[in-house]
């Protein structure tokens, strides 16, 4: 009996072992789908950049201190957790991201 628990148990191990390396190694990428890292960068940085001015949403090109639109969207509009966000700055990587968060905020 005292075998058979213990064999139990170290299967149990064993299989645990394997789940967790599964769950946390790293998934091989195979070199065709590989992506460069500079091609990586250029897919991670955004375009747009919505931040607060003068108490309302204004979205700058990324990188830039000149907004391109300032919105009628009051900051004070937005809950407490969307108001930090804007403070520090939220990043938009498409234009299609863009007309989603006017359309969504906007309204």
């Amino acid at each position: 009996m005292k075998k058979a628990v213990i064999a139990l148990s170290l299967c149990c191990i064993t299989l645990f072992s394997f789940l967790m390396y599964q769950q946390f190694s790293p998934s091989a990428v195979p070199a065709a789908d590989a992506i460069s890292a500079e091609e990586q960068t250029e897919e991670q940085q955004p375009l747009y950049l919505v931040r607060e001015h003068n108490g309302v949403l204004a979205i700058y090109p990324y990188g830039s201190d000149t907004a391109a639109e300032v919105t009628d969207i009051r900051l004070s509009s937005l809950r407490e957790y969307d108001q930090k966000l804007m403070e520090h700055g939220f990043p938009l990587y498409s234009d299609q991201e863009l007309a989603s968060f006017l359309e969504d905020f906007g309204s």
